[in-house]
């Protein structure tokens, strides 16, 4: 039996916190679970994994259970599904361009 090398493929995972202002009274902290991987012109692209948010109301975290049966009882519920998936749209899309952009500095600072 032998053994050859073909080659080595180097990706990264980037656990990123965001915080997105939906309006006067909600804002969201979201955790956003990223796979990094390189591109054939040098650069990087990310494919998100997961988003997990936490609520807040007027500034105060609330507990997702509450804020997901009052945002239902007052909205219903295919509106709490539309405004979860763009929260974490516009949370992947922030880390999406900080990482086309800066990933090579992110590291950097990390290696320090």
């Amino acid at each position: 039996m032998k053994a050859v090398h073909l080659n080595d493929y180097i990706s990264f995972n980037v656990n990123a916190n965001v915080a997105i202002h939906v309006d006067s009274l909600i804002s969201a902290n979201i955790t956003v679970y990223t796979y990094v991987y390189p591109t054939k012109d040098g650069g990087f692209k990310t494919d998100a994994m997961d988003c997990e948010i936490d609520w807040l109301l007027n500034g105060e975290r609330v507990k997702s259970e509450g804020f997901r049966d009052l945002y239902t009882k007052l909205y219903g519920e295919d509106k709490l599904h539309k405004l979860q998936k763009d929260v974490c749209t516009e949370a992947e899309k922030l880390i999406e361009l900080r990482v086309s952009n800066k990933f090579k500095d992110i590291i950097n600072e990390e290696l320090k």
